[in-house]
């Protein structure tokens, strides 16, 4: 993996070693795992009873209700799966940001950050993690495996740079990669969501429709939330823009305005869904982000 940045460092890893992660939505899967299916089986996680019927698996009657209550009934219990989760990386241009300053991480390296961080407590924790890189559409992919030695594949792909200008398409991307997320699991997206399409975020109602749990970290340097420059200043696009000669205090206030107004219409775009929502920004720790995230109460559409 020579010429590819650092995702995860060892204080990171330390840091976010004790999280746990248990989904809250159901999830299918196929091996063994701590994580709640819609499908009901003989297994550990006792449910309900329910009254017995001919042609009930005898082996599962409860001998100690019926000597209770005289009345034969059945134990149910819920299957307990394998998490499947699809990291999902915005490798759009605009994700290089790191500020003018040129000191502290891009958007993207926090992207890719937080996603290692939450692959890496899915891995340890024997659930399945997978990467969908995009920028106008999926980069590269790479399938959901638990193997321990799939973790550097996954971190390898998410330390891969941005593409060098390369414009974003949220709608036709998220829709490439709600495709590859296959099973319903976790799929989580770190972007900035820079796409002011109308359709943009149509996807992620999609991917809760198919019964997946989705999580969206928009991702922003706090130069982007605050604009703290004086004086004229000239801003270049990343994403082949024209370059803009102005002077941030006389657009300050309308800047600000206008950007709320963004940031809000993506949180309301993302809950209405049904997805958690978390606006990121790359001066806070990964590990508070992750565990803030983790601690969340379900929601449920």
């Amino acid at each position: 993996m020579s010429g590819e940045r650092q995702v995860l460092d060892p204080a990171i890893r330390a840091r976010i070693a004790n999280l746990s992660l248990k989904a809250r939505r159901a999830v299918e899967g196929v091996l063994s795992g701590v994580h709640r299916s819609p499908h009901r089986g003989a297994s550990v996680v006792f449910v309900e009873h329910r009254e017995y019927r001919p042609g009930d698996d005898l082996r599962l009657l409860d001998w100690r209700a019926y000597a209770r209550s005289d009345r034969h009934t059945i134990k149910r219990f819920e299957q307990e799966t394998q998490l499947r989760a699809t990291l999902v990386l915005d490798s759009s241009a605009s994700m290089d940001f790191r500020g003018a300053t040129d000191e502290g991480p891009s958007k993207s390296e926090q992207a890719a950050t937080l996603l290692a961080a939450l692959g890496l407590v899915l891995v340890r924790q024997g659930d399945a993690a997978g990467v969908v890189r995009f920028a106008r559409d999926v980069i590269a992919s790479l399938p959901a495996r638990s193997r321990p030695a799939h973790l550097e594949l996954v971190l390898g792909e998410l330390a891969t740079p941005v593409e060098k200008e390369a414009s974003t398409d949220l709608q036709a991307a998220l829709t490439a990669a709600a495709e590859r997320a296959g099973r319903r699991g976790v799929v989580a997206i770190a972007s900035d969501l820079l796409d002011f399409g109308d359709h943009a975020l149509t996807p992620i109602d999609q991917l809760v429709h198919r019964g997946h749990e989705v999580w969206v970290f928009q991702v922003m340097h706090p130069e982007e939330l605050e604009l703290p420059f004086d004086g004229p200043t000239r801003f270049h696009g990343l994403e082949g823009e024209v370059p803009l000669d102005v002077d941030p205090t006389a657009l300050r206030e309308g800047y600000l305005r206008e950007l709320q107004a963004f940031l809000d219409t993506c949180r309301a775009r993302c809950t209405a869904a049904g997805a958690r929502y978390r606006l990121v920004r790359t001066d806070e720790p990964v590990e508070r982000v992750l565990a803030e995230v983790l601690a969340a109460p379900g929601r449920r559409r």
